[in-house]
């Protein structure tokens, strides 16, 4: 089976019809046609149901979908991997994922770093929270994550990163709360909040809370905080997160620190019994180095 022909299909299901999908790969739409139809009679099943126009994967194909997903980053790693034995210049691209923090003050500079060096290879830059980023890890679609705490640790390597970030939330500025320097979990369990989806997160303000005499009034959740902020202007609910993340200025809220500190840790992460390809692990390499020498 050619690559072309997966290509094709991931295509398809992409965009959810033919026509759409010979535009973007400049294949006329009786080819793709037909070679849908030749890869299901050589798979012996149904990937798609004809809906009109549409093309609407079938669960056969949404398990195949994620495995040819998965073949395909695998067989251009092993490409680049192939390319950088015979040749001097590194060539590729390294998926990097990464939290919304101050942890970026530390990444970008080495992103720009490893570009300078080799300039041939692509940084794809992913930003989502920490599990996102697993998954992603997990699936291969990632080669490279950083995360924060809290995080389990048993599938990849770590190294703790010089960054730490303290815990808080975030109100409007109209709100009383904004002329205090901290509050406390007490204070914080009688207002309205919007808090992290991470389950992680929940066990951990559950164990800061242990001492506070009510729970929390959670009126929404958020995975990013772009939207939860204008939720939180907007009065909603005081928005749970850390001092680093990047809140649009627009939102017009002042962040508040939790009393006592509540910090935040963050950790470079990748596979272990993966295989990366050499820009991935040229790039943990340098930051690893980078964090030896400090």
């Amino acid at each position: 089976m050619e690559t072309r022909v997966l290509h094709y299909f991931l295509t398809i299901a992409r965009l959810g019809t033919i026509s759409a999908a010979a535009r973007e790969l400049h294949v006329a739409q009786p080819t793709l046609s037909r070679q849908i139809q030749q890869l299901e009679e050589q798979l012996d099943t149904t990937l798609f149901i004809r809906e009109r126009r549409r093309m609407v994967l079938t669960k056969a194909g949404m398990a195949y979908q994620i495995r040819v997903q998965q073949i395909l980053i695998e067989l251009e790693r092993a490409n680049q991997v192939a390319a950088a034995i015979n040749n001097d210049s590194l060539t590729g691209r390294v998926g990097i994922g990464c939290v919304e923090s101050t942890v970026t003050k530390f990444l970008i500079p080495e992103l720009a770093h490893f570009h300078h060096d080799y300039p041939q290879v692509q940084i794809e830059l992913y930003d989502a929270e920490g599990e996102t980023i697993k998954e992603r890890l997990d699936r291969g679609s990632l080669e490279v994550g950083i995360v924060s705490t809290p995080i389990s640790t048993a599938k990849y390597h770590t190294r703790q990163l010089p960054v730490v970030d303290r815990w808080g939330v975030a109100v409007p500025t109209t709100s009383p709360l904004s002329r205090q320097s901290t509050i406390t979990i007490d204070q914080l369990a009688t207002q309205p909040v919007i808090i992290p989806q991470r389950s992680l997160i929940h066990d951990e303000l559950n164990d800061w809370l242990e001492s506070a005499t009510s729970s929390l009034v959670v009126k929404g959740t958020a995975n990013l905080l772009t939207n939860a902020a204008y939720l939180a202007q907007a009065g909603v609910g005081n928005l749970i997160c850390i001092e680093g993340a990047p809140l649009p200025p627009k939102a017009d809220l002042t962040f508040i620190p939790f009393s006592p500190i509540h910090e935040q840790k963050h950790f470079l992460i990748w596979r272990k019994n993966a295989v990366l390809s050499a820009p991935a692990e040229r790039l943990i390499t340098q930051i690893c180095d980078h964090l030896d020498n400090q």
